[in-house]
């Protein structure tokens, strides 16, 4: 049976959001944005009524093959298969609202402030999401800076977007 590649990029990624980590030392030692709990990350968007804030929202928004190799054949060190480079893209919605709170450093931080430190830090967990633990081999990683940054008065809420595509090995 193959890998289900794309399930485990989509699954550590929502973990390791949801733990807020990220590597501090050339990926020896780790540090934590947020305790787990602090943020509610959710893998699609939930019914209105269940969101909780600080949110973020995991949205796959596009797969499929990024490069094929010529006769397909793909060899990783003595053994050779079938395969290419596929991709899988994500949409990462973030959303504070004027309750959101998070303390950093003893210093307790709401709407836009709070926005602000969640991207950075979003961008750090995601961009050093480890998957050595995993049978997926991921080749690259492409993220897009947030976009849409903005406040909706009407729902008191701050928002931006960002997107991130991975890229992994597809043997079979």
């Amino acid at each position: 049976m193959a890998t289900d590649h794309i399930n485990v990029i989509e699954r550590k990624l929502i973990d390791n959001l949801r733990a807020g980590t990220y590597s501090t030392t050339a990926g020896v030692d780790s540090g934590s944005a947020w305790s787990a709990g602090d943020v509610t990350v959710f893998g699609q968007f939930p019914q209105t009524e269940d969101v909780q804030y600080p949110a973020i929202v995991v949205e796959q928004v596009v797969n499929g093959i990024e490069q094929q190799f010529i006769g397909q054949r793909v060899t990783s060190g003595s053994s050779a298969a079938i395969g290419e480079i596929y991709g899988v893209g994500f949409n990462i919605h973030m959303a504070v609202d004027k309750n959101s709170s998070i303390t950093v450093g003893g210093t307790p931080y709401k709407q836009r402030r709070l926005l602000n430190y969640l991207m950075l830090n979003c961008a750090n967990v995601i961009m050093d999401c480890d998957f050595s633990s995993t049978d997926t081999e991921v080749l690259q990683r492409m993220f897009s800076g947030f976009r849409d940054v903005g406040y909706d008065p009407d729902r008191e809420i701050w928002v931006s977007v960002t997107g991130m595509v991975v890229t992994f090995n597809n043997t079979r």
